[in-house]
């Protein structure tokens, strides 16, 4: 049979350390609403983050593939002359656009990476023991000590044999 655990695992003890605000070994409900509040926001800025990211990823690949279709249409159109401007422009932009996605993202990459390098807590400390309230089990009465043991009344038999007539030594 399975035993039930009970209480708060290691892991969540040393998430929850962040919690205590004031360092009294005790979470309060306001600092958890305040540690879970930090958290619902990091999370949320993370999303808004990636979202952005994801943009300007499909920002700069339309951005890339309709470029030479402005070329063809400025061509199209008639006007020769923009459309060799812009095609002079293109290794510029290609070249720039690339160059702007990339540092976005090593940035990112490296700021994850730091963060995930202070991220690895330090050992915990020993977990505060709490006195619990709840009831202790009676405990048994202790046997008897020496002093308090009394023979029983002797027996007939008892008293019948014979004592030794020689001394030991």
């Amino acid at each position: 049979m399975s035993e039930i655990k009970r209480g708060v695992s290691d892991n969540a003890y040393n998430a929850l350390q962040e919690a205590d605000t004031n360092g009294d070994g005790y979470v309060s409900s306001q600092e958890l609403a305040m540690y879970l509040e930090f958290k619902r926001r990091e999370l949320e800025d993370q999303d808004a983050q990636r979202d952005a990211m994801r943009k300007m990823t499909w920002f700069a690949l339309w951005g890339m593939l309709l470029y030479p279709v402005t070329i063809v249409i400025a061509s199209w159109l008639d006007v020769d002359d923009a459309a060799k401007i812009i095609g002079d422009i293109a290794p510029t932009y290609f070249v720039a656009i690339s160059a702007l996605v990339a540092a976005f993202f090593g940035a990112n990459a490296y700021a994850s990476s730091k963060k995930s390098e202070a991220a690895v807590p330090p050992p915990a400390p020993p977990r505060p023991s709490f006195s619990r309230s709840e009831p202790t089990p009676p405990t048994p009465p202790a046997p008897p000590s020496v002093e308090e043991y009394s023979d029983p009344a002797p027996t007939a038999a008892a008293t019948t044999r014979a004592t030794p007539t020689r001394k030991i030594v």
